[in-house]
């Protein structure tokens, strides 16, 4: 991923005009914060004028701004709306000027406009530690740290469990919400040993499963995980993931004689509504207010390729979808909620993972929650 030299010229002369209003006063008191990659941070006053690079950070962003979500937006990335484009429009109708907002290109790779990101004059940036390494590669790290933007990295992704609660504590001492940090963090806490003790205690049997990742959104077989991501989500709730054997890493690719040889118990896939990517995909289009009986016939179709057909999985309609964004955003122990009362649906009979997700909508975020994040054959 690179910058045009031109784009870097452009770019240096807006930094040079922009530290001239923006380097901090000797009378402002520096505050310093550690990001998730351990790096010291540091800004001089609460940020007014926020960017938020990745699309999942707005998520993270609605539970500690509820009241006043929009005012200090200054751009929002635009594949908020092509990578979920159920969520953009649900908070769209909820805050119209959303839409009146830029949105920007990642910042993180060849198309990225330094001009308008400099002259927007953002006085904080939150990357997700992936686009971190792309702003790293890209050069535009440097830009933006003479420019005196502070950039802080977060992850509800790599780690989702181990990093979520730290990411919504890192965002709420930029902005002095410790205390909403907290009732957030110990709600999911709440709801994880909740599934934590359960299974402790019963050491049920622990099923297999074929965790697909993004599945039709391409025609490729098949998109998997290795290690944490979804596969996270899954051991935690109880289950083996079939993959881990043959992926070493977070992401990787199952052949389709692997999976007719696993033979796995279940079949969990991921998706949401993709239109702005693929509009012919066939992927299962789940997300806020989704159209579940659609999404179930898009997962019916799935079953029918060639590393599907024959599992028993499948004959069993032991199949599931789920909503894909549940993978980066502080709503990922949900997906543990409804992995768990699939994978063990006797130990889990009174868990609602509907009803803890409206709980959790009400108590924190901006927005009507709405059904629509899952679907089973």
């Amino acid at each position: 991923m690179t910058v045009s030299k031109r784009d870097f010229i452009k770019a240096g002369l807006a930094t040079m005009a922009l530290t001239l209003v923006s380097s901090p006063s000797l009378a402002e008191k520096k505050r310093s914060i550690t990001d998730i990659l351990g790096r010291s941070v540091d800004f001089s006053k609460k940020p007014e004028r926020i960017y938020l690079a990745d699309p999942s950070l707005i998520f993270l962003y609605a539970v500690l701004n509820k009241k006043n979500f929009v005012e200090k937006l200054v751009a929002i990335p635009s594949n908020f709306r092509s990578a979920d484009l159920r969520s953009y429009q649900q908070y769209c109708k909820a805050f119209p000027a959303l839409q009146t907002l830029p949105h920007l290109p990642p910042i993180g790779g060849a198309q990225a406009n330094l001009e308008i990101i400099l002259t927007l004059k953002p006085e904080m940036i939150f990357t997700t530690t992936g686009t971190f390494a792309g702003l790293q590669a890209n050069g535009l790290l440097a830009i933006l740290q003479r420019a005196n933007i502070p950039v802080i990295a977060l992850d509800m992704s790599i780690d989702p469990i181990g990093n979520t609660p730290k990411s919504v504590a890192i965002m709420a001492e930029v902005f002095q919400q410790q205390d909403s940090a907290k009732r957030i963090n110990q709600f999911i806490k709440t709801q994880l040993e909740m599934v934590e003790n359960r299974l402790r205690d019963a050491k049920p049997n622990m099923p297999s499963v074929l965790l697909e990742r993004a599945a039709g959104f391409t025609d490729e077989c098949c998109f998997a995980y290795g290690n944490g991501n979804f596969a996270q989500f899954l051991t935690f709730a109880g289950g083996v993931n079939i993959s881990e054997q043959y992926i070493h890493g977070t992401y990787g690719i199952l052949n389709q004689e692997t999976i007719i040889h696993t033979e796995a118990q279940m079949v969990i896939v991921t998706g949401t509504d993709w239109s702005g990517y693929n509009p012919k995909g066939g992927w299962v289009g789940l997300g806020p207010g989704a159209d579940l009986a659609i999404a179930k016939q898009k997962l019916k179709q799935l079953m029918v390729r060639n590393a599907f057909k024959t599992l028993s999985a499948v004959k069993r309609q032991q199949v599931h979808a789920i909503w894909h964004t549940f993978y980066d955003s502080p709503f990922g122990f949900i997906a543990v909620l409804k992995f768990a009362s699939w994978l063990h649906p006797t130990l889990f009979a009174d868990l609602d993972a509907d009803k803890v997700f409206k709980s959790f909508t009400e108590q924190f975020l901006p927005i009507k929650w709405e059904e629509g994040y899952w679907v089973s054959l």
